[in-house]
């Protein structure tokens, strides 16, 4: 078993991350989320996915669409454009299994692996007993039609280190 350095950054309003650059060369692993600003224009809500996968540092996109089942609706942006951008520069999106996200779903799945995007399935677990949730996210991979070769926390460590870091190997 590995043990991979990671952290959860914040997306901005502008697309910027938390963090400097030099900072976040110490992690294995950043996933950037938006947590705040929900109601900026699509044109804005776009352009903020793009600079963040644009960041070499961000390897993921957090639960992309933002919605809380029940709570919060999906934000309003280009998802095309963003998975285009994603593709463009190998960033993967997350498959959040929690059972109040479920984001991406199923849908959105099959159009970013249209683009050529990659995944990466999780739990969003805040404790242990999120871990189980996991069985969602990976329900919800199948029904995007994925394999094992489109979900980069399925592959083995020396591939996931490549994807990780493609500017060192």
């Amino acid at each position: 078993m590995r043990l991979l350095h990671g952290t959860e950054l914040n997306i901005g309003p502008d697309g910027g991350v938390d963090w400097p650059d030099d900072f976040l060369a110490g992690f294995d692993l950043c996933v950037a989320s938006v947590h705040s600003h929900f109601n900026q224009s699509r044109e804005e809500l776009t352009r903020r996915f793009v600079r963040a996968c644009e960041n070499p540092y961000v390897a993921v996109i957090g639960h992309p669409t933002t919605r809380l089942i029940g709570k919060r609706p999906a934000i309003d942006a280009d998802f095309d454009a963003v998975f285009a951008a994603c593709a463009r520069t190998g960033t993967a999106l997350e498959i959040n299994g929690h059972p109040d996200r479920l984001d991406l779903g199923d849908e959105e799945i099959l159009r970013a692996r249209r683009h050529g995007v990659k995944f990466a399935v999780n739990t969003d677990a805040h404790s242990v007993t999120h871990l189980p949730y996991m069985r969602f996210g990976v329900g919800t991979a199948q029904r995007g039609w994925l394999t094992k070769d489109d979900v980069v926390n399925a592959w083995p460590l020396q591939r996931l280190r490549r994807f990780l870091r493609p500017a060192t190997g």
